[in-house]
């Protein structure tokens, strides 16, 4: 792990542990005139979350924000449990069937959908690969 990484006691999708990043290039991020700013890639963040081999990528965490990237290849099971955070999924590409509580809501590109914290939720008849931006 490099020195700008360091390992947090808190967990991300499916129990892994977080990675407080305080450097701005790494994850796809592009250095800005000022520390609070920060741009990334998609296609760098797809990389990193392809490199990682999990589905969940947390590119930002801040004390009161956090943001992710979530990739399920068609077919996949979506493994996620309830969180302590709301979390707001925008979808960038693909279709699914995202089930929150006993709702059925589908899902494709432009889809964003709020979900509360400790709701029960996850996607499902994932027919093509699905990206969300978690936040």
């Amino acid at each position: 792990m490099d020195e700008h990484r360091k390992p947090t006691d808190q967990t991300s999708r499916g129990g892994h542990p977080i990675v407080d990043s305080r450097e701005p290039t790494d994850f796809g991020a592009q250095a800005a005139s000022s520390a609070e700013v920060e741009r990334f890639e998609l296609l760098t963040l797809r990389a990193e979350q392809l490199v990682a081999g999990r589905p969940y990528l947390e590119f930002l965490r801040r004390e009161r924000l956090s943001a992710g990237l979530y990739v399920l290849e068609a077919g996949a099971d979506d493994p996620q449990q309830p969180h302590a955070e709301d979390e707001i999924y925008h979808v960038l590409e693909g279709q699914a069937v995202l089930e929150v509580a006993t709702e059925q809501r589908p899902v494709k590109p432009g889809s964003v959908v709020f979900v509360g914290a400790g709701l029960e939720h996850r996607f499902h008849s994932v027919s093509s690969r699905l990206a969300v931006l978690v936040v």
